[in-house]
């Protein structure tokens, strides 16, 4: 490409925003009633050792369960 070229070529076309914090989608809102944010603000003050350690501990919780749910849909 030759430099005039350069500027004749056409602008880059501008990205299509996304989403905001404050548009209203009714299917969010219904999930959104359903959401215990307690919970959602606990784990978010844990640091990330901890949140690591407890997504160990419900996966250890949940392969003791899964002999169980393999033997009943026997």
């Amino acid at each position: 490409m030759q430099a005039d070229e350069l500027h004749d070529a056409p602008e880059p076309s501008a990205a299509v925003p996304g989403p905001t914090a404050e548009a209203f989608d009714p299917v969010l809102e219904v999930f959104k009633r359903d959401i215990d944010f307690t919970l959602v603000e606990k784990n978010l003050r844990l640091s990330t050792e901890e949140r690591a350690q407890q997504l160990v501990n419900a996966t250890r919780f949940i392969a003791q369960f899964r002999p169980l749910v393999a033997q009943a849909g026997r």
